[in-house]
């Protein structure tokens, strides 16, 4: 069979004919396998039977890829995006959404997902993300009866036990389909810059056992400049070299700066493609422009979260376009993102997890080399890992090349939002809808655990701390729980605050800062801008405190954060009118300050619709007008063709 142009695969084809029995289906196959064209053979059909079709992706950045590549195929009309900071043509046919809004719009029992034929959960994998994962699978048991689901993952091996879950959750039969063998073969290579091209035997050899020994050699880390030399030398280029740290990304794309990859026209190009971006996304005013600009021209880039957001949309831009011939970027460029290379490098096989340096998991080592090798134009990917070998354990090696994925794990708890919503609806009979839980099925087609047992305890702690807060009266959601149930992420902080009058008390600048120290995680902040010199007390921050003493007070094992105001001077400063180049004097990443600042307007809107006070209600849309400009304009920046 053909679509697109394209000869499907059997694994496709497979897809393609449960898609037309009109049957829920999850497809399993390697990164790079053409995944993506059957969820849009799912998505023509929900169109072409008058129905609708939502797409749901784990990262921003995927999100915005499909809006442009579904307006492309399907016409402008057709395609909406809604993602917390972005909201276009909401009553599109083909609506691309965060799992976060779908679960949001299941919770709030919404008109608007009525007439759906087919939802996409994009990455489904990504269960297992330890903060997010509880949203997909929330998602997947509240769902509407109705709804068809089409769920895409990388191989792992309990995909049957994950099918079995969604059927028995979803009533429903789901067909299974899975592809091992990949389009393009990996060749995996291990190199050191002491001893050459290494195999497993080799490294075996050279491996010390004293982990004294090998903290020894550990400290001379290798630089990146030979295995990249060698790999340019045998023409395997386009390269995407993985490094775990924004930092390394930037130190190493600087080692590499005097590379020139591009010829004369191709360095034409990209002066001409970054002059155009660069005008749209209004970034003159932007200080590191001239020095990036150098990097591009070189056909050389980094691309990782701390980047101001627009200029990691002209990195993708000129990759795609194929004038980026060396790019050092962090893992999540390997999450969905169809951005394929011919060679792949792995600066180390080690990353920190925040406590210690572990060696990669087999599933994030597939994801990553599984970029290298693209389709229709590299008979092969060439995936090169740079190891210390006296300090690289063998057994890990191995395991990276010839282990499983690891399993999926459920990631389950429920949240204050979900536990009002359904509790309010349902009342004790909402702890039977808790028990769906992948972990609880695992443990043997839901009887009832002692991990279950524990969970619902700490359920029924949340529900009576809800109620001695004025949340719940009884079952039933007071004026306050109503807010906090529509609002869905730092629900309880935020409504708690409007029924203290604490946002009253504050200036309409003043506002946006409250609510990003709501936001504000401390591992993220580590990298804290300059103190704040204008240092704001708040009663708000008293308010917090003692509703999480509360929680605590309650037995609750995850209590609420504190609020942190790391970021209070450059929002201060942002929500006064200061330029991009004042903004970013503040030292802070820029990324992680626009990723906040976009925050704070979804939180912002979503109060600005949700509270009963029409002064309140105005002076959120003041301090929303005041954050949302220049680059900090998702929206802007996303309707740029």
């Amino acid at each position: 069979m053909r679509y697109q142009n394209l000869q499907l695969d059997p694994f496709q084809e497979k897809a393609v004919a449960a898609i037309e029995r009109g049957e829920s289906l999850i497809v399993a196959a390697p990164t790079g396998c053409g995944k993506t064209l059957v969820a849009e053979y799912a998505v023509e059909v929900s169109l072409r039977l008058g129905g609708r079709a939502v797409y749901t992706a784990p990262v921003k950045a995927l999100s915005n890829q499909k809006f442009r590549d579904f307006r492309q195929r399907f016409g402008e009309q057709a395609v909406g995006i809604q993602t917390g900071d972005v909201t276009i043509n909401h009553g599109a046919p083909l609506l691309i959404m965060t799992t976060e809004i779908f679960r949001n719009l299941i919770l709030e029992d919404s008109g608007r997902l009525s007439g759906i034929y087919y939802t996409i959960f994009d990455e489904i994998h990504y269960l297992d993300d330890p903060e997010r994962g509880t949203v997909w699978e929330e998602s997947i048991i509240l769902a509407p009866q109705e709804i068809r689901f089409m769920c895409l993952s990388a191989t792992v091996p309990n995909i049957r036990e994950l099918t079995r879950w969604m059927e028995t959750v979803r009533q429903t039969p789901f067909t299974m389909i899975e592809e091992t063998a990949r389009p393009v073969p990996l060749r995996h290579h291990f190199y050191s810059p002491k001893f050459g091209m290494m195999n497993i035997k080799a490294v075996r050899r050279k491996y010390r056992n004293d982990p004294a020994d090998r903290k020894r050699f550990l400290r001379r880390k290798p630089s990146s400049k030979r295995i990249v030399q060698l790999v340019l030398e045998q023409g395997n280029v386009p390269v995407l070299y993985f490094c775990f740290n924004r930092k390394a990304c930037e130190y190493h794309a600087e080692l590499h700066s005097t590379l020139a990859l591009l010829d004369e026209e191709g360095r034409l190009k990209v002066r001409a493609m970054v002059d155009e971006l660069v005008g749209r996304y209004r970034l003159s005013d932007y200080d590191r422009l001239g020095h990036l600009r150098m990097l591009w021209e070189a056909g050389t880039a980094y691309h990782h979260a701390g980047m101001l957001p627009a200029a990691k949309e002209i990195v993708e831009r000129l990759f795609t376009a194929g004038l980026i011939k060396l790019l050092f970027c962090t893992e999540t460029f390997a999450i969905g993102i169809n951005m394929p290379a011919r060679a792949v490098i792995f600066d180390e096989l080690e990353k920190f997890d925040g406590v210690e340096f572990n060696y990669l998991m087999t599933r994030e080592y597939n994801q990553m080399a599984g970029r290298a090798g693209r389709r229709g134009m590299d008979e092969v990917g060439y995936v090169y890992s740079q190891i210390i070998p006296e300090a690289t354990d063998p057994v890990h090696l191995e395991r990276l090349l010839y282990g499983r994925n690891e399993r999926i794990n459920s990631r389950f708890y429920a949240s204050y939002s979900t536990i009002l919503n359904l509790y309010s609806r349902f009342g004790d009979d909402a702890y039977a809808i808790f028990e769906k839980s992948l972990h609880n099925f695992r443990r043997g087609e839901f009887t009832i655990s002692k991990e279950y047992r524990r969970q619902e305890d700490q359920i029924a702690r949340r529900i009576k701390f809800l109620q001695a807060c004025g949340f719940l009266d009884g079952r039933t959601l007071t004026d306050k729980g109503k807010l906090a149930a529509a609002v869905s992420g730092y629900e309880i902080q935020a409504a708690e605050l409007f029924y203290a009058r604490s946002f009253e008390q504050c200036t309409v600048a003043q506002v946006p800062v409250v609510l990003a120290a709501l936001i504000t995680e401390e591992s993220r902040s580590r990298n804290k801008a300059s103190p704040a010199s204008v240092r704001l007390h708040f009663e708000a921050e008293k308010v917090i405190h003692k509703l999480r003493a509360k929680e605590i007070k309650h037995g609750i094992t995850q209590p609420i954060r504190e609020m942190d105001f790391s970021y209070a001077a450059p929002v201060y400063a942002w929500t006064n009118g200061c330029t991009l180049q004042e903004l970013l004097a503040f030292g802070a990443p820029e990324g992680d300050l626009i990723r906040i600042l976009r925050m704070t307007i979804q939180l912002l809107r979503t109060l600005r619709d949700r509270v009963p006070d029409e002064f309140i209600a105005d002076r959120f849309h003041e301090a929303m007008l005041l954050v949302n400009r220049g680059v900090v304009d998702a929206q802007a920046q996303l309707e740029v063709r």
